[in-house]
């Protein structure tokens, strides 16, 4: 079953009952799961409008219920994370968010986007290599104790948000990166070629990666 977002609201508030739970508080929420990549709400292929069902429904509530206990949200995004199979993205929703991203940032040219498409593809298939040989690393070197595949879960769990700072951080870095002064960002190479300066592009990811990344990795965590 699905709900528009008025007779979802109704819903949630029957459910949990509550009564002062207002329209724009729940999309907000909602939203904010989706711009964390953390949970993706369906849409209608006529119209592209958001939906919503019974998964969207027990996350409202849980939500409810833990702000009404004073949680922070990002404390509850975690949680939801651990305790809910959530709604994976579609692949190409998730190539526009980061073209439309990128696009909407001021004084960008054709060839600058271009470039900064290569960029993001590169970083992704970066994150998903290492994640792998992390991953596998782990399961060598503990063993099936139940005990052992607690510590397994958690090492994992820990290692996932990392890299999710990790790539959020870099996409950040090169957008900030795209808003710096062309003579910053590009390089002569002979007499008449210019091209991108990728060894200051890369120095200026690492240094924004590891000025920012104890703090966020802290948040996403909810410590």
């Amino acid at each position: 079953m699905y709900w528009k977002i008025s007779d979802f609201v109704e819903q949630v508030k029957k459910t949990s009952k509550e009564e002062k739970l207002h329209v724009n508080t729940v999309t907000s929420w909602f939203k904010k799961l989706e711009e964390e990549g953390i949970h993706f709400v369906s849409r209608t292929e006529e119209t592209n409008e958001k939906v919503y069902d019974e998964l969207d429904l027990q996350l409202a509530v849980f939500i409810k219920k833990k702000r009404n206990q004073k949680w922070s949200l990002s404390a509850i995004f975690n949680a939801i994370r651990d305790e809910f199979e959530l709604r994976p993205f579609p692949v190409e929703d998730m190539e526009t968010t980061n073209v439309a991203h990128i696009n909407s940032v001021e004084f960008l040219n054709p060839t600058l986007i271009k470039e900064l498409k290569v960029a993001f593809e590169e970083v992704a298939a970066s994150q998903l290599g290492e994640m792998k040989i992390q991953y596998d690393e782990i399961l060598k070197n503990l063993s099936d104790s139940k005990s052992k595949e607690e510590e397994r879960e958690a090492r994992f769990k820990e290692m996932v948000a990392r890299k999710r700072v990790e790539y959020q951080l870099e996409k950040e870095a090169l957008i900030k990166w795209s808003t710096k002064p062309e003579e910053e960002r590009i390089k002569k190479v002979g007499w008449f070629k210019i091209e991108e300066n990728q060894e200051e592009r890369n120095r200026f990811i690492k240094d924004y990666v590891n000025m920012n990344f104890e703090n966020r990795l802290k948040n996403e965590l909810g410590l």
